[in-house]
């Protein structure tokens, strides 16, 4: 039976240890509530032991996220203290998925709990957080473009020694892992009123009622946290999803007779593929997998630059800087293949055991247990492990950024060796981080709130956007915990754009570009500068600029600098469409 520990702390809060990740809850009953849901959906019962310090209860977790109590429950010894310490890690294992079987817009990022969140229908809140045990647990499914790990991924970790080489296990790259749980107290918490305690049940499922009632019944006073009142002038600011923070952004909805919107409908080229197999686009070429077939396109002519027969689909499609050349670079199972711009045939390269890889930087980062690697034109470089307390993050230009969780960022040279510390600046000065979002791409994005407020605590909050040049501040969004708490940082084909929740960046200058909260209209993975979604639930859309047409065109990708827009047909056929103004998608 899987063990999980939820120990209440210094700071009221409640501290979920599960599968090698620390994720932090405002209270016990969101934290039980949390476990019940992981149970169900996972199909795994749960030891759970709850401590305060003082004194611990023992319960269980069925199969069905029904709570019951064991017989076991004690007191600490007045004497020693009690550290929380991480389950034993679980290693986030690649578990495969064919990368062209939908045009994928995860890089090693979805994990179990967005199913969950997706089954407990409003009960995302209860469950928010939660993914860093499932992520460990799930794995993460590679794709063509970047999606950092935090929507349902693994926010916490604990930190691994091997030698003195370990450093925390957080996002798969994204950002540092959480600090570790801090000691619990050694006297039992003072209770407060329920007059002081937030009104947040209405973000509170049924279940998550019944849970947490339970809970309260089982195990009595040492489980209430010890939250700062709602009057008290140190309390952050709460605010609700549905209240108007940002100014609205200007954009209309129209409709359109283009294939592509400022692109011409006499396609330039076009070729037929076979009806069930998985496409997928970058600038680097066209992807196709169909049986025991792979191949690739040249994305400017169409024509065929590579094929061969393969044992198992690819998992993992990205394009990729290898030593200062561009490549397409696709994973299936231990092996990797990049194809260099120019070559017909692609270097083969043998991973690791149980390696994961991110492509969060310009270049792809390897890892395998606490070893660190990258591809080099003649093969797997080693790229040194960062010091003790610092989670590695992404790769790009020699570089590897690294942090701990309250920063400064570390960026040194794989080659030289010579290391530069970036301080990101604060956006305000009562505020501090509290969650890592990505870094990569010339970008850190994190979240920010004042003392108290977490990745789900209901909470206004700072979305920032850092330079890693310098660490200066690119831009700044105000936001809640509610809008972006567990949304994941999406990178787009060809790295012009990005979004997160409702929210659309410019990857390049790391200014907000478009703000669709109030609007009926959610993004998907970028195409260069047109980022496909829906409106109204079921209509699909291309956002071009500030308009939304009305299309359902299958954009696969834009690519040769902007010029051409590749497009599936319902016939079966890749088609390129040449560019014709640059007005609507500025």
């Amino acid at each position: 039976m899987t063990r999980a520990m939820i120990s209440v702390s210094d700071d009221g809060f409640s501290y979920i240890s599960l599968n090698g990740a620390t994720s932090r809850y405002s209270d016990t009953g969101q934290a039980i509530a949390y476990l019940g849901d992981y149970a169900r959906e996972t199909e795994t019962p749960l030891a759970v032991t709850i401590d305060d310090g003082t004194q611990a209860a023992e319960v269980v977790i069925d199969t069905d996220g029904r709570l019951g109590s064991t017989s076991s429950s004690h007191e600490h010894d007045s004497s020693s203290g009690v550290n929380v310490r991480s389950a034993d890690s679980a290693e986030g294992s690649s578990d495969s998925a064919g990368a062209g079987a939908q045009q994928a817009d995860v890089d090693h990022d979805d994990s179990l709990a967005e199913a969950a969140a997706a089954d407990s229908g409003d009960s995302t809140e209860s469950a928010a957080g939660a993914g860093g045990a499932a992520a460990a647990a799930a794995g993460g499914v590679a794709g063509t473009s970047g999606r950092d790990q935090s929507d349902g991924e693994q926010k916490g970790g604990e930190q691994k020694s091997n030698g003195g080489d370990g450093y925390p296990l957080g996002t798969p790259f994204s950002g540092p892992a959480a600090p570790s749980a801090p000691a619990v107290k050694k006297t039992r918490v003072r209770r407060r009123s329920a007059r002081s305690r937030p009104q947040r049940l209405k973000k509170i499922t049924v279940p998550g009622l019944v849970l947490i009632g339970l809970a309260i019944l089982m195990i009595g006073a040492f489980v209430v946290p010890n939250i700062v009142p709602v009057d008290s002038d140190d309390a952050p600011q709460s605010i609700g999803s549905d209240q108007q923070i940002n100014p609205a952004s200007e954009f209309s909805v129209d409709k359109t007779s283009d294939v592509v919107p400022s692109f011409d409908n006499s396609p330039a080229w076009e070729t037929k593929v076979p009806k069930k197999a998985s496409v997928t686009a970058s600038d680097r070429g066209v992807l196709l997998v169909y049986k025991n077939k792979l191949e690739v396109l040249d994305a400017e002519t169409g024509k065929s630059r590579y094929e061969a027969k393969i044992s198992e689909a690819p998992t993992f499609a990205v394009d990729t800087i290898i030593d200062g050349r561009p490549a397409l670079l696709w994973q299936a199972g231990d092996t990797a293949e990049a194809l260099f711009d120019g070559d017909s045939k692609p270097k083969s390269y043998r991973l690791p055991e149980n390696a994961r890889i991110t492509s969060a930087g310009t270049s792809v980062l390897i890892k395998s247990g606490n070893k660190l690697s990258t591809f080099g034109a003649d093969g797997l470089e080693n790229v040194p492990t960062p010091e003790a307390g610092s989670t590695p993050m992404a790769i790009e230009d020699d570089e590897l950024f690294s942090s701990d969780w309250n920063g400064p960022v570390k960026a040194k040279n794989v080659k030289t060796g010579d290391e530069r510390s970036i301080d990101l600046e604060r956006p305000a000065d009562d505020q501090q981080i509290i969650d890592w979002i990505s870094a990569g791409h010339g970008k850190a994005i994190t979240l920010w709130g004042e003392q108290g407020a977490s990745t789900n605590s209901g909470h206004r909050i700072q979305l920032v956007v850092h330079s890693l040049k310098d660490g200066s501040i690119l831009s700044t969004v105000t936001t809640t915990t509610d809008i972006v708490g567990e949304k994941s940082w999406v990178r787009g084909q060809g790295g012009q754009r990005a979004y997160i929740g409702p929210y659309l960046f410019d990857l390049d200058s790391g200014l907000l570009l478009m703000d669709v909260s109030n609007r009926d209209i959610h993004l998907s993975e970028p195409r260069g500068t047109i980022v496909p979604c829906t409106m109204d639930t079921n209509t699909s859309c291309l956002l071009a600029g500030k308009r939304a047409f009305k299309t359902d065109t299958n954009l696969l990708a834009i690519v040769n600098d902007g010029k051409s827009a590749l497009v599936l047909g319902d016939d079966s056929t890749v088609r390129s469409y040449p560019k014709t103004s640059d007005t609507d998608d500025r």
